[in-house]
């Protein structure tokens, strides 16, 4: 099986790399996680739907929304693959038949039925609205990160196969998800996402990246129903964020032989908003997109947030692109502490290679 060597391009400039940084090796990448990473697995899925029933919406609408994923643009998972020369398939894709199965009775479901295809190739299993947990905000029917995670390690049996080693796999509940479906507990949060990841330990998967939350309170939609509840989704964010690192401690001392790297994009998203012209944003409080006729705003790119909730797509590649620079400065070989990534300062040049990145995507993909 050929290996895809993960070794510091001109995508990125040396100051954004510790001394001694050492490459990591992985032959593939597997997702599990909400909308923030999901690459068309809720579109796939309610485009089925649709196509049996036109009342059925497809959700995100594309366009406005590009190619299934909930922003404007590729999002971090694309930029993240793109740096790493993989190219994950939306699980839905890989679903025998169709994404979607239909009972007896009529009733529709999520077909996890993959006859072990899932098991030797890049996946993602992210779904918009998915919890931490089993369930999902959006839809009862969908999944949340757990299921996703349930729908790989039975599909391993199905092939009779362990977890490839070799392989990354991220794991990002961000969140939002958890406070809609009122799941406002940290533990229970944190237990969510360590059990996921331990049932990846268990199948065989050694090297794992785990995102935290990001402000919740600091989007669009928390903003604009006043301070108290901005300040209560900023408080549940902190818990969740405590609760995650101490569990994810546990788990580097608990399961021998883990890789777990961890990203901080809680302060990346902080420093973003914070320092927003550092990132060439201009508007870091604002929706770019109407979220009743979906007008765009004239300029996309200077702003943080696509919609009420989710990142434009030069936010997608700020955070791909540093999430790449993490593994690039994390050995595989010789797994070291989990730690948050160095921000640094983003320098023009460094932002002209990103864009210049998205442009290619965005193109190969309408292509």
């Amino acid at each position: 099986m050929r290996k895809m060597n993960l070794a510091v391009g001109v995508t990125f400039l040396p100051f954004l790399l510790p001394l001694g940084a050492t490459a990591a090796t992985f032959d593939r990448i597997y997702v599990f996680g909400d909308s923030l990473s999901d690459s068309g697995n809720v579109f796939n899925v309610t485009k089925a739907g649709n196509a049996l029933d036109p009342t059925i919406p497809i959700d995100p609408p594309s366009p406005p929304y590009f190619n299934g994923r909930y922003s404007n643009g590729p999002n971090w998972v694309d930029y993240l693959a793109s740096s790493m020369g993989v190219n994950p398939v939306p699980s839905t894709v890989l679903a025998v038949g169709s994404p979607i199965i239909i009972s007896p009775t009529g009733e529709v479901g999520i077909n996890f039925s993959f006859n072990g295809a899932t098991t030797n190739q890049s996946v993602n299993f992210a779904f918009g609205g998915a919890t931490s947990g089993f369930t999902n905000a959006s839809d009862p029917r969908l999944p949340g990160v757990l299921r996703e995670v349930q729908a790989f390690t039975n599909d391993l049996s199905v092939a009779n196969r362990s977890a490839d080693s070799e392989a990354l796999y991220i794991v990002w509940a961000a969140g939002s998800n958890d406070y809609a479906a009122g799941n406002l507990s940290g533990n229970v949060f944190a237990e969510n996402v360590s059990g996921g990841i331990t049932s990846l330990f268990n199948a065989g998967a050694r090297n794992i990246l785990v995102l935290n939350v990001p402000d919740l309170g600091k989007t669009p939609r928390g903003l604009s129903l006043g301070s108290n509840e901005a300040n209560l989704r900023t408080q549940v964010s902190q818990e969740f964020n405590a609760s995650l690192a101490a569990a994810l401690s546990n788990l580097s001392q608990t399961l021998p032989g883990i890789n777990l790297i961890t990203f901080d994009s809680a302060a990346l998203f902080q420093d973003a908003i914070a320092n927003p012209a550092k990132y060439g944003f201009t508007n870091v409080t604002e929706s770019c997109i109407n979220p009743v006729n979906l007008t765009i705003c004239a300029n996309p790119n200077n702003y943080l947030f696509w919609d009420n909730l989710h990142p434009t797509t030069t936010a997608h590649a700020i955070l791909g692109e540093l999430v790449f620079t993490k593994l690039t400065s994390e050995s595989k070989t010789v797994p070291e502490p989990t730690s948050s990534v160095s921000i640094g300062i983003l320098g023009l040049a460094w932002l002209m290679q990103f864009i210049s990145r998205r442009s290619r995507l965005m193109a190969n993909a309408n292509g």
